[in-house]
């Protein structure tokens, strides 16, 4: 009897340590929708009314990170859960869930040792900001995209749910600091003149032949949902390779150097784009929003233009032209950067505040506005049951309460597009 109630004794302890066992989840993919993921993931820890601690890269808010760990209690889920993010883009997002040759890199959680959790949170009484590592490469379970799978490489691979989409992510396009008054507008054939070529002359833009100076375009490398959106939207075609330029010598202030992005990205190897298999000379492009939002707060009062080999072009005063979404380019237009309408629809609202407002909305919802997709929630395809399923569960019933500043709820919409990503917009 005595060696059957400690067979007994150790069957019910197997038991509560299987429902208490601790679980890790990680996700990954869409900047776009990083602030709203961020403040959901953190909104669900507080609704647990335990403890809790984080930790996360930049030096600013935490909601602005690309990467981040949490560990507390999650609603829903029994002991401690452990989540990590790490956002670099909607197709590196996507090929994260569906392959296993891309795995994201995530901080470790040991970086919390020293931190105390506490109820409730904030910035200072259980986060450390600006930590960088240690870090280590991990499979993820739910990635966010701009783009859905079908516009992707990876169409054919398993992936869920059918139904991912979880909001709207809006777009716009936008000019550097110092842009000319009269340069208010980007047409789809503008778009498409601009990114074939990488420049062309300021008059396409404004319709003005005094105005003899140079637009050049530049953008994200082909990982980034951003990148899919505005060569689906703009009819370019998300297969196709692009002239870009990026930023390769500035101060705070002003650009002084740009150069076609040469294959392999030049000095910043993740600049490349490879999704496709297309990494060629002005493919590349921005790997990160925040780094070209950042850029596009400056002046370009006398640029010095080089090709990808590095050969200097020439030295000019320009322009540069790029697409972002509304959360980049509120943070961009604050420093100096200038909203530009698409096709002749502009989101005013966003010249001066960092939400749009109910006007612009309706636009959007209306239809009149195009540069918007819908923002996807995928999971692993094995991801069925479970604890990373009452994770993805909670993402995606609670997200939308912070996503305006980024987008739109799915409930407010009145049109869909035909087709996916650029597809005709309808009721």
């Amino acid at each position: 009897m005595r060696l059957q109630n400690i067979l007994t004794g150790a069957i019910a302890l197997a038991f509560v340590s299987a429902a208490q066992a601790d679980v890790t989840v990680e996700i990954t993919g869409a900047t776009a929708f990083r602030a709203a993921a961020l403040d959901t993931i953190k909104a669900q820890y507080v609704a647990s009314g335990q403890p809790f601690k984080f930790a996360y890269d930049t030096t600013g808010a935490f909601n602005g990170s690309n990467r981040s760990v949490w560990i507390g209690t999650f609603p829903g889920v029994s002991g401690t859960t452990t989540i990590r993010t790490s956002f670099n883009g909607s197709v590196e997002g996507i090929r994260a869930l569906v392959t296993t040759d891309s795995d994201p890199v995530y901080i470790d959680p040991s970086v919390l040792n020293s931190v105390t959790a506490v109820v409730g949170g904030n910035n200072g009484g259980n986060g450390l900001n600006g930590q960088a590592g240690p870090n280590a490469a991990a499979q993820s379970e739910i990635a966010f995209s701009d783009c859905a799978i079908t516009a992707t490489p990876f169409a054919s691979l398993p992936i869920l749910p059918a139904d991912a989409a979880c909001g709207v992510v809006v777009f716009t396009m936008l000019a550097n600091e110092s842009a000319p008054a009269n340069l208010t507008n980007v047409t789809e054939q503008q778009f498409r003149a601009l990114w074939t070529n990488g420049f062309q002359p300021l008059s396409l833009l404004t319709g003005s032949s005094a105005d003899t100076s140079l637009v050049f375009a530049t953008g994200r490398n082909d990982g980034s949902g951003t990148r899919t959106t505005y060569l689906a939207e703009s009819g370019y075609g998300v297969r196709n390779t692009v002239q870009q330029y990026v930023v390769t010598t500035s101060t705070a202030s002003e650009i002084s150097e740009i150069q076609r992005v040469p294959a392999g990205g030049g000095a910043t190897p993740s600049n490349a784009s490879t999704v496709w298999g297309q990494d060629v000379d002005g493919n590349g492009g921005y790997f990160s929003g925040s780094v070209l939002r950042t850029e596009m707060a400056k002046t370009t009062p006398n640029v010095t233009v080089r090709d990808a080999d590095g050969s200097v072009l020439d030295t000019i005063p320009l322009t540069l032209v790029t697409w972002l979404t509304v959360t980049d380019a509120v943070n961009a237009r604050a420093n100096g950067a200038k909203i530009l309408g698409y096709n002749g629809v502009t989101l005013e609202s966003l010249k001066t505040a960092n939400v749009i407002d109910a006007t612009d909305r309706a636009k959007v919802t209306t239809g009149q506005y195009a540069a918007w997709s819908f923002q996807q929630l995928y999971r692993r395809s094995t991801v069925t049951s479970g604890d990373a399923l009452a994770v993805y569960n909670a993402l995606r019933n609670n997200i939308g309460a912070n996503i305006l500043n980024a987008g739109i709820p799915l409930n407010e919409m009145t049109v869909g597009r035909v087709g996916g990503d650029g597809g005709i917009i309808a009721p």
